[in-house]
């Protein structure tokens, strides 16, 4: 999973996220370079495809995004 403390690992992310996984050799090497290893960059693809299939099930389930509706709590 990308570390969110670590931009290098973010960047990885969003780059396999942006590409749709066909992700330049060169923003691979630099991510590795910057200390990304390749079971994180493994982790991060399958929670990406986790992710998105879990979208594409909400789609077509038709799902309400909260059960049940959230409120904000009155902290005053």
């Amino acid at each position: 999973m990308a570390r969110r403390d670590d931009p290098q690992s973010q960047l990885a992310a969003d780059e396999i996220a942006r590409n749709r996984g066909a992700v330049d050799e060169v923003a691979l090497k630099t991510a590795r370079a910057a200390g990304v290893t390749d079971t994180e960059i493994s982790e991060v693809v399958g929670n990406l495809a986790l992710n998105i299939l879990t979208n594409y099930f909400n789609i077509v389930a038709d799902t309400d995004a909260d059960l049940p509706v959230v409120t904000p709590h009155d902290h005053g």
